[in-house]
């Protein structure tokens, strides 16, 4: 009798080092995390698979003397990292949203001076979205002091670039239930109050509606917990989700879990299983640290199995995933890839040589129905008639369709070979900053006859079924870089 594999298991907290606020992002296909630190300036965690993470440095230095950094987030756009979080002091005197660049995920980060909303005294809790229009918006929390219900909310503005707003703010949340009480008898602005919080906004889009989940409640206190608030537009209105006696989708298990709280929302290597990150007290208050949780929705709404301390399967992996983690110089595995012309492995990526064209063919069997991830940069720059992307049904070398980014032409094509006549169809243009030599996303989900293209988030039209399934894989006829590719299989 064969002998059954033992499944892989993670439990929380998901690394032992003190991060309130966690945010992650996924980067060419690894994964960051970064948070509040206990002190010192703002950590970055690196995992390859959201279960097993180390420590990759601080990506900013000490903040100000009597002040802390809280809440980094940090959004990618066209080769630069912006990371947003607040400095001020250690109970949120004079709290304000501030922004910093890098080049890479790991900083080290140039601070700006520069408040984002400088004519608010708190503004904390930063969270970019971008819509799949190509739109950012930021959603941040500020004070109000109007209402049944004083204390801490949710608005949200449009960027006007990376680092300004567009100075319209719309109210997202404010406080709406008893279990959202920070404080009685609060001493703040010269005042006395009993002080409301909604704090932490994370947004997803899900079937075409915008979730706003937040965190409620005292962030010490075992009332803090997560919540929901669902609208039509990035912008609003937003109505509350959930019962009013406590938080909807995760809360405190007495004496174990204290206080789980500010989320975000992050998609396992498969592209497809959806997870909560969030920090998470012990009994004893020693100090919040990274919990993970599956995401599911139930009757078309978000809910948690959260929070969990028992051993959890590992976040699922895709048929075939590459990290390009071999030795630099080397060819690619010959196992996984088929290839056509000049490729080596360098940094994390397969590296095309650009003297002609030439391809990488993914060694699995095609799937009738996929949803294929490649990041992409062109090392050679956008000189005219060079194209790369994503081989999308590979029969041989003269018949194929690829998904292809052509940045001379500023635009995104779909593209038929039938044996070796070539026919090509626009799928949307490039914005006019596009940035040819920094990495790019570009996500292909194919089946039930229908081919859907995002590039960085940004919905295309469809690209045209003109072939049978065949293999996938990659495709270049110029000097360029792939990174982090996955095929997730969609029927199985």
């Amino acid at each position: 009798m064969a002998q059954m594999v033992p499944e892989k298991t993670f439990h929380n907290p998901l690394h032992p080092m003190v991060l309130g606020d966690p945010f992650v992002l996924k980067f060419n296909g690894l994964y960051y995390a970064y948070g509040t630190p206990d002190s010192g300036g703002i950590p970055v965690l690196r995992s390859p698979d959201l279960a097993n993470w180390e420590p990759a440095g601080e990506v900013t230095g000490p903040a100000p003397e009597h002040e802390c950094h809280w809440a980094p987030e940090v959004a990618y756009q066209n080769g630069r990292f912006f990371l947003y979080y607040s400095t001020g002091g250690s109970e949120g005197e004079g709290h304000q949203l501030r922004v910093a660049v890098s080049g890479t995920p790991t900083g080290p980060f140039e601070e700006s001076h520069e408040l984002l909303d400088p004519d608010d005294p708190f503004t904390i809790d930063a969270h970019p979205f971008r819509d799949n229009d190509g739109q950012w918006y930021l959603f941040y929390c500020r004070d109000f002091f109007d209402g049944p219900r004083v204390g801490t909310g949710i608005v949200v503005d449009r960027l006007v670039n990376m680092s300004r707003l567009a100075g319209k703010w719309a109210t997202v949340l404010r406080p709406h239930a008893e279990w959202q009480i920070f404080e009685r008898d609060r001493c703040w602005y010269d005042g006395v109050w009993d002080w409301f919080t909604v704090e932490g906004p994370f947004v997803r889009k899900h079937e075409g509606r915008y979730w706003c989940f937040y965190s409620g409640g005292a962030w010490r206190a075992e009332n803090y917990g997560v919540g929901c608030a669902v609208a039509d537009r990035p912008l609003g209105p937003y109505e509350p989700v959930g019962a009013a006696d406590g938080a909807s989708v995760l809360r405190t298990l007495p004496g174990r879990v204290i206080g789980p709280g500010h989320a975000c929302v992050v998609v396992g290597p498969d592209n497809i299983s959806e997870y909560l990150v969030y920090h998470a007290w012990d009994p004893h208050l020693r100090g919040r640290r990274m919990f993970a949780d599956r995401l599911m929705w139930v009757g078309g709404e978000p809910a948690s199995p959260g929070p969990r301390l028992d051993p959890q399967p590992y976040p699922p992996e895709p048929p075939f995933r590459e990290l390009f983690g071999c030795e630099d110089g080397r060819g690619p595995d010959p196992a996984r890839w088929r290839t056509n012309g000049r490729w080596e492995v360098r940094e994390g990526a397969a590296v095309h040589a650009g003297h002609g064209w030439g391809s990488m063919i993914a060694v699995l069997s095609p799937p009738l129905s996929y949803l294929l991830e490649v990041n992409l940069a062109f090392a050679g720059g956008a000189s005219s008639g060079a194209v790369c992307g994503a081989l999308t049904s590979y029969i041989d070398d003269d018949t194929y369709s690829a998904v292809l980014v052509d940045p001379a032409g500023r635009r995104v094509i779909s593209r038929c070979m039938f044996n070796g006549a070539a026919g090509d169809t626009v799928l949307g243009e490039l914005s006019r900053d596009f940035e040819a030599a920094a990495y790019h996303r570009l996500l292909v989900q194919r089946g039930a006859g229908r081919t859907e293209v995002t590039l960085d988030g940004v919905t295309l039209k469809p690209a045209p079924d003109l072939l049978p399934p065949g293999a996938v894989g990659l495709w270049s006829n110029t000097f360029s870089r792939f990174a982090g590719v996955a095929v997730s299989d969609l029927i199985h």
